[in-house]
């Protein structure tokens, strides 16, 4: 063999460790496999109680919908005749249109609300903690406990809001806060929001306290003042939250009932109803179930609808950090 002749040595699969590489594929996948088990095992309780709490009572609401069900009269199959009669119900029209006014009403003050509150904690002062505190005691209480609250304070003869007034001279007969119309709906707005806007503030401090401090002080070299420094810089940062925000307090509008049930019940007459409470109306006090399963069944595809509306409207990684 010449000088610069290469010698060229065929190896067997089993010659010197070359085997090992398709043996580490082997073993990587024989450990993958007691970790796929491992997870399905830690899911499947999960798995179980939504299949039981979820699947099952989702089949049942359907299936109920479908059918006469009261104890006044005998259970029998009516196909779509409960949607239909809802549909056509001058009630439920009514509800509908209450529950689209009110929740177009506080959905909007409530972002516009919390985003000042939030710009206000996020300033250095006195008290700011004590005051972050104490703002969330308002959500902290359940919202048949808020409404029983407020009740007491809207009454109309001996309210406490007609007594302040009262006295300071402001009005010279008790006002039908509760009693009049277009007072009870502002009363279930302004109990609604009051509830709501320190969960709304708080998610919404988190959102202008990630906005990194830099960016100010860069805006402010250039010149720009408060406002600019708000539209394009903390407008901008906040607004996946703002989205998020809007998403949940439209879901809580658009199903509340506890409130409605402890501070109007639904009136005067239908002015405060909203679907929420007109479901129940329907199963619990004219026991048709049918008819309350049939309105819930309504109740769950539009909040479904709105919900993928809005998370179509976020901004991508909004809800979860996929840059990597």
């Amino acid at each position: 063999m010449g000088f610069g002749e290469r010698t060229v040595v065929n190896r067997t699969p089993g010659d010197n460790g070359t085997q090992p590489q398709a043996g580490a594929g082997s073993v990587g996948r024989a450990r993958r496999s007691p970790d796929w088990l491992t997870g399905v095992i830690m899911v499947a309780p999960v798995a179980l109680l939504i299949a039981v709490f979820f699947v099952y009572s989702t089949y049942r609401a359907v299936y109920q919908s479908t059918r006469i069900e009261s104890p006044i009269f005998k259970p029998r199959f009516v196909g779509l005749q409960n949607y239909r009669d809802l549909l056509d119900g001058r009630f439920f029209r009514q509800a509908s249109e209450n529950s689209l006014v009110f929740v177009f009403t506080v959905v909007p003050v409530l972002l516009v609300l919390g985003v000042l509150v939030a710009l206000l904690l996020n300033e250095p002062f006195r008290g700011n903690t004590a005051l972050r505190i104490g703002m969330i005691l308002p959500w902290a209480l359940p919202a048949a406990v808020a409404g029983l609250v407020w009740k007491w304070i809207f009454l109309d003869s001996w309210g406490a809001l007609n007594g302040i007034l009262g006295r300071l001279g402001v009005i010279d007969a008790p006002i039908g806060f509760l009693s009049q119309s277009r007072w009870a709906k502002l009363a279930v707005v302004v109990v609604f929001v009051w509830t709501q806007l320190p969960l709304a503030s708080i998610f919404l401090l988190a959102a202008v306290q990630s906005i990194s401090p830099e960016l100010y002080e860069a805006a402010e070299l250039d010149g720009a003042g408060a406002l600019g420094r708000f539209r394009t810089i903390t407008l901008p940062g906040i607004r996946p939250m703002l989205l998020i925000v809007a998403l949940f307090e439209l879901l809580m509008a658009f199903t509340n009932f506890d409130l409605v049930y402890a501070l109007t019940q639904g009136g005067p007459g239908t002015a405060t109803t909203l679907v929420s409470y007109f479901a129940w109306a329907e199963s619990f006090r004219k026991l048709n179930f049918g008819a309350g399963a049939a309105m819930a069944i309504m109740i769950a595809i539009a909040a479904l609808v709105v919900i993928l509306v809005l998370m179509r409207a976020m901004p991508k990684g909004a809800l979860v950090d996929d840059s990597q």
